[in-house]
C-alpha cells in the first residue's frame, strides 16, 4: 500500500523485538514504527555506501 511517498510493509515481528522497538522509541520519545524505519534507512544507506565502495575497487 503507498501512503505518499512512503510503502507499508505487512511483515510479524516477534514479540520480543516489538517490546525492545517500543521500549528505546519510548526513550527517544518517537515511536517504535518511526524508529525501526530510521533503522531500514540508516542500513540502507550503509549498504549502499558499502556497494558503491566495491565498485571503485
Amino acid at each position: 500500500m503507498a501512503y505518499g511517498n512512503k510503502v507499508k510493509f505487512h511483515y510479524d515481528v516477534p514479540a520480543y523485538i516489538k517490546k525492545e522497538l517500543a521500549e528505546a522509541a519510548k526513550k527517544l520519545n518517537i515511536t517504535a514504527t518511526e524508529l525501526l524505519s530510521k533503522a531500514i534507512e540508516e542500513e540502507y544507506e550503509r549498504i549502499k555506501k558499502e556497494i558503491e565502495a566495491a565498485k571503485g575497487d
